[in-house]
């Protein structure tokens, strides 16, 4: 990262936990008293259970593999099999009730569409005029997960550029989008329904233009997973496929100032030209007319250059900021919850085990678990102590007592209980 450019951390307490898990475990092992053996177990306990949440996640991403790939606008498989509506609208259905909960698990946040709205409004951070008609969507699906300012040092013209100043710009550090468009003739019965009839032609032409902006192998059949990273809060409409890019104020202006004067210029020097040009001389008013002609087809270039310049903004941004689309997405979100959900497991383990002496209630175990995150790596999280708990309740590993102390199996019998489930998952199942 450039020296002139640093990322602010959100001060807010957020579920996401943004140490590695490796980096986790072997600091818990720093930090314990344990002697040599306890230190293995710890480390055996670790490694099995994650290869037991590896395969749980596993069969999820089976799943969503299986219910995605008649919307996939990446395949390239060869299949003769035909899906029937209610087919694909069970698939589609539990395609975005396993998304979500993937997210939830990876500890992403829900944007709502008044958040979006508010977002699109404000001041774009890459100077662009993006309009978006969130309505062309049958279903929107927006999660960030990590919130952060960049701080960029930058000459200004205010400053005549003589000296760099501090512009600090909100972020979402991490941007997931599902995205499917309705039918062109569904928005167009929309709009005619708001509009009125009389209207039908004009909405007719608007949708149809609006839609063949979009490359030709896109349609309303398929669902689109987007994720970015780094994302400026004030540039969320870059990142829709049927954006409208339209010239700022300033450009409008500058144009017509600039295009005015230009061709107003043009036609008085064609108008003197023509008045001192005799019949005798037809070449003369020729090139005359076409001097005009080239100074407006000039001016027009000017508007499409601007078009164009902004469009090239836009795809370095997209190219720079995109992490993944479609099939990537679901493994690149299977694999953070996977992460997320060890980290929540290991951090409730250890401190049950590492402290038989304390009788931690849930509220307390969580306490001291975000107090050990903020004092070792100087970072406020809002610990998922429910999931925690919930998952070492499911592996049988938890101890609940009446007073609602929390306790855990010691380390060996806690591995051989996740050894025991593990070999349970190949073994044949009984009729």
């Amino acid at each position: 990262m450039s020296d002139d450019i640093q990322i602010i951390h959100d001060s807010n307490k957020k579920r996401f936990i943004p140490i590695s898990k490796q980096e986790i475990i072997a600091d818990l092992l720093t930090d314990s008293t344990w002697n040599d053996t306890e230190k293995k177990l710890f480390r055996d306990f670790c490694q099995i259970f994650a290869a037991l949440y590896h395969y749980k996640f596993h069969t999820h991403l089976e799943e969503m593999k299986r219910c995605y790939t008649p919307f996939n606008p990446d395949n390239d498989i060869i299949s003769k099999q035909e899906y029937s509506v209610e087919q694909k609208q069970e698939q589609k259905a539990t395609l975005t009730k396993e998304i979500i909960e993937l997210l939830d698990n990876a500890n992403y946040e829900v944007l709502k569409i008044d958040d979006i709205n508010q977002a699109m409004a404000a001041e774009s951070y890459s100077g662009l005029n993006v309009s978006v008609d969130l309505d062309d969507f049958d279903q929107l699906v927006v999660y960030y997960r990590g919130l952060a300012t960049k701080v960029e040092h930058k000459r200004h013209w205010k400053n005549l550029f003589l000296f760099k100043k501090a512009f600090e710009t909100p972020i979402y550090k991490r941007m997931f989008m599902l995205l499917k468009l309705k039918s062109e003739a569904q928005r167009v019965q929309e709009l005619v329904a708001i509009k009125g009839e009389e209207f039908e032609k004009k909405v007719k032409k608007q949708v149809h233009k609006s839609r063949n902006s979009l490359p030709s192998d896109i349609n309303e059949q398929q669902i689109f997973l987007k994720l970015f990273k780094n994302i400026p809060r004030s540039d969320l409409e870059m990142l829709f496929p049927n954006r409208d890019i339209r010239l700022k104020m300033f450009d409008k202006i500058r144009l017509a100032i600039t295009g005015g004067a230009g061709t107003i210029l043009g036609i008085v020097s064609t108008i003197s030209k023509i008045a001192t040009i005799t019949l005798l001389n037809p070449i003369a008013l020729i090139i005359a007319l076409g001097g005009l002609i080239g100074i407006i087809f000039k001016q027009i270039m000017n508007i499409f250059n601007q078009r164009n310049k902004y469009t090239m903004v836009l795809s370095q941004n997209l190219y720079f900021h995109n992490l993944d689309n479609n099939f990537g997405v679901i493994s690149h979100l299977v694999d953070n919850a996977e992460e997320e959900e060890g980290k929540e497991i290991i951090l409730a383990y250890y401190f049950l085990y590492n402290n038989p002496d304390k009788n931690f209630t849930q509220k307390e175990l969580d306490n001291e678990v975000e107090k050990y995150i903020k004092d070792k790596y100087g970072i406020s999280i809002d610990f998922e102590i429910d999931d925690g708990v919930k998952k070492l309740r499911d592996e049988g590993i938890l101890l609940e007592q009446d007073n609602g102390v929390l306790k855990v199996l010691d380390l060996q019998k806690s591995c051989e209980r996740i050894d025991e489930e593990w070999d349970n998952f190949f073994r044949p199942k009984e009729n």
